[in-house]
C-alpha cells in the first residue's frame, strides 16, 4: 500500500511540474543569434523568444546560461584576448533577450530583466557575468587604472 501511494504521489508531482512550469526548449521556444563584428569589439548575443513571452526571471536565466556557453566557446577557440600594440584586450559578450511576435516579426520587443537592467555582459578578463550598469562601472574602473 505504501509503494502504491508513493508511486501515485511521484507521478502527480512530476505531472504537476511538467504542466505548471514553462520550460523553454531551445529551437522550439527561442533561438540564439551571436555576432562578432571584429576582434576588438564586444560580441553581441541575442536570445529571441518566439512562441511565448517569458517572465523576466526566466529570460534572465536563459541569457546568462547562453552567455556562459558562448563564453566557454571563446575560451575553447582561444579568442578571449588579443594583443593590440603590446597590450592585451579581452573579448566581452553583451547578451540581451527579445520577444518576436509572429504577426509583427520585423519589430521585436526587448525584454527588460529588472528595473535598470536590459542586458548582461560576460567579461573575458574575469570570466564572470555582470549586469550592463555593472559593466559600465567596470569599464570606468579599468580606464582609470590603465591611465595611471
Amino acid at each position: 500500500m505504501k509503494r502504491y501511494f508513493l508511486t501515485i504521489a511521484l507521478i502527480s508531482i512530476f505531472s504537476m511540474k511538467t504542466f505548471c512550469f514553462r520550460n523553454f526548449v531551445e529551437k522550439n521556444n527561442y533561438f540564439v543569434e551571436f555576432q562578432e563584428k571584429n576582434a576588438e569589439m564586444a560580441a553581441v548575443l541575442h536570445v529571441n523568444f518566439t512562441n511565448v513571452l517569458p517572465e523576466y526571471k526566466e529570460a534572465e536565466e536563459i541569457v546568462k546560461q547562453q552567455l556562459k556557453i558562448y563564453g566557454n566557446m571563446l575560451l575553447a577557440k582561444r579568442k578571449v584576448f588579443i594583443t593590440v600594440k603590446k597590450e592585451q584586450k579581452y573579448k566581452n559578450i553583451i547578451g540581451s533577450a527579445w520577444y518576436i511576435n509572429s504577426r509583427a516579426h520585423k519589430n521585436p520587443k526587448k525584454i527588460k530583466f529588472q528595473k535598470d537592467v536590459g542586458a548582461y555582459v560576460w567579461l573575458g578578463k574575469t570570466r564572470t557575468i555582470l549586469s550592463f550598469p555593472g559593466y559600465i562601472s567596470f569599464l570606468k574602473r579599468e580606464s582609470i587604472t590603465s591611465s595611471e
